[in-house]
């Protein structure tokens, strides 16, 4: 049961990464606020630093909360590595620190998140469901889409609704591409998704049809991800929210490792749904396991 504190002040929450981070950011902010009655603020420091190929995205849902001040933010702003090797030699170069500031440490999930009271600003990703699982209904409501879909996505919409379907996700792009998130994150392989398809298929029925979400979709026609008859879905770049709005009618999910792929599966999880997920999250990274929930399945 929910409890509320009563307490008066605000909760300030960084918004920094792809629309999935920003999703697990808000929701950890928002349910802090609610909890103390607090107002809530999103910093969304992306759109201020000079090169960012991130937007902030979460304006598409119809959401709580208000956009933070420059001012009010003080103190959530990432620190250039430059100036932190500056303050070294010359302390007075040190960065000064905020004590409202609390800072994630680890991908493990931390109880004492929970119970913050009084002015707090949040800067962390905060990837663990238990962080607002207590208002899970809420959540849910504030990611609903402020514009309705396009005549396609209906279309797409319809045959979801038909009957027992499931989507899959399949992250590529930058896990590819850059050489550091490579190394961190690693991709899921055509296997993985060929023995989440097979699973499914034994538990569901072979009438289980399948839409396939992704940011590589030459790479899925040619593993042939989704097996014949699978739909691809590789018309919203631009707009991911829409692939969102649709992973969540589905059936069941088959997710990569991302948090985008992880909010698609979650906001959909409010009835009987079986998620497939990645065993591993992060490459060598053994503290992970608070990320994927302890009801979905892991292959891999």
């Amino acid at each position: 049961m929910l409890i509320l504190n009563r307490t008066a002040g605000y909760v300030i929450t960084a918004i920094s990464g792809g629309l999935g981070n920003q999703m697990f950011q808000y929701a950890a902010g928002r349910r802090l606020a609610l909890v103390n009655s607090a107002e809530l603020l999103l910093y969304p420091g992306d759109r201020y630093r000079r090169g960012s190929y991130r937007a902030y995205r979460l304006d598409c849902f119809g959401i709580g909360g208000r956009l933070a001040t420059e001012a009010e933010a003080g103190g959530l702003r990432r620190v250039s590595r430059t100036r932190r090797r500056l303050a070294k030699p010359f302390p007075c170069l040190a960065p000064r620190e905020d004590r409202e500031v609390v800072r994630e440490t680890s991908h493990l999930f931390d109880p004492a998140i929970l119970s913050l009271q009084g002015n707090v600003k949040l800067r962390g990703y905060w990837q663990c469901e238990r962080y607002f699982a207590d208002i899970a209904d809420t959540i849910r409501a504030d990611f609903r889409l402020r514009q309705a879909l396009s005549a396609r996505d209906r279309e797409v919409l319809a045959r979801i609704q038909s009957g027992p379907c499931a989507f899959i996700h399949v992250r590529r792009g930058d896990y590819v591409t850059h050489p550091v998130d490579k190394i961190k994150f690693g991709t899921c392989s055509p296997e993985y998704y060929r023995g989440a398809v097979a699973l499914l298929r034994q538990q569901v029925g072979p009438e289980l049809l399948f839409f396939v979400f992704s940011d590589d979709a030459s790479w899925v026609r040619e593993m042939r991800i989704g097996g014949e008859g699978a739909q691809i879905v590789d018309w919203n770049g631009d707009s991911p929210q829409r692939d969102l709005a649709l992973m969540r009618e589905c059936t069941h999910a088959v997710i990569a490792n991302s948090s985008f792929s992880w909010w698609g599966a979650w906001l959909g999880d409010g009835r009987e749904r079986m998620v497939i997920a990645p065993r591993v999250w992060f490459q060598g990274r053994p503290n992970d396991h608070d990320i994927v929930p302890e009801r979905w399945l892991k292959l891999g």
